[in-house]
């Protein structure tokens, strides 16, 4: 299926920093992390339609903050990343933690093992598609196994605006000589769903990926100047003026990403 996504690019620097391709959980502390877990949009998501006696797999957990939040509530619940300062530092914060280092697009378990898979802004970060891991994920499901996964959404003030600054950007630093690489896709709400159901899934819910107020995650990642100063995730004045009125247009018109729901064939 050829890719037409829009191409997002971070400086080669601030890549092989680890500050891009997922890892901005460097900055936080593992606590930190879990608390943002209840103020995210997709948590009522996740308690809607997680199974309560099934077995759940996170694919690319990071630093393993829903696979921490939801053991605490009784969930059966495992994460698995190739990241292994990530492992390194949830087994340092808790060794019982069950986050174990593997591939989600070639897992260790055998096909049909969980009842669940969440993925969590993952797939985009693969140059040639998201299919590998979305034909994984449909493998390691049971069937009628839900997959849970969010993207960031190629929404209509990054159409309008943010991606021209990103491109007027890249070309200006370019010509200074700073080096670029491929970071992540951002998705169309369409392309993604056309992903997901050429993979063999149903898509029974999509729902918003961001913060509840007065934290955020779209305008926060996309524009910098409205970041509020000493307040990670949270907006200032002008940034939150533009969060309510972009908020009332729609919920998706600035949002950080979109989350869908979907049951296996």
């Amino acid at each position: 299926m050829p890719l037409n996504a829009f191409k997002m690019y971070h400086p080669r620097d601030q890549v092989e920093a680890l500050e891009t391709h997922g890892q901005s959980w460097l900055s936080d502390t593992i606590e930190e992390n879990i608390g943002l877990c209840a103020i995210q949009t997709i948590e009522p998501v996740f308690n809607r339609h997680l199974p309560k006696q099934g077995k759940i797999l996170e694919a690319g957990c990071g630093l393993g903050r829903w696979v921490i939040y939801y053991k605490r509530k009784g969930y059966d619940i495992i994460g698995i990343d190739l990241a292994k300062d990530a492992v390194a530092m949830a087994k340092s914060y808790d060794p019982s933690v069950p986050v174990f280092i593997d591939n989600i697009l070639k897992a260790n378990y055998p096909d049909g093992h969980f009842d669940a898979v969440i993925s969590l802004g993952v797939v985009e970060h693969f140059e040639e598609g998201p299919m590998q891991a979305l034909n994984e994920a449909h493998r390691l499901l049971a069937k009628g196994g839900l997959l849970f996964i969010s993207v960031p959404l190629q929404n209509t003030f990054r159409k309008l605006l943010v991606n021209h600054l990103k491109r007027l950007k890249k070309f200006l630093q370019t010509r200074k000589g700073r080096s670029y690489v491929f970071e992540e896709y951002r998705y169309t709400q369409k392309q993604m769903e056309s992903f997901l159901t050429s993979a063999g899934f149903e898509i029974i819910e999509v729902a918003v990926d961001d913060f509840f107020p007065p934290k955020n995650m779209g305008l926060f990642v996309d524009l910098p100047f409205l970041r509020a100063k000493e307040k990670k995730w949270e907006l200032n004045p002008l940034g939150r003026f533009m969060n309510r009125f972009f908020h009332k247009v729609s919920p998706k018109f600035a949002c950080a990403g979109l989350l869908w729901v979907c049951r296996k064939k």
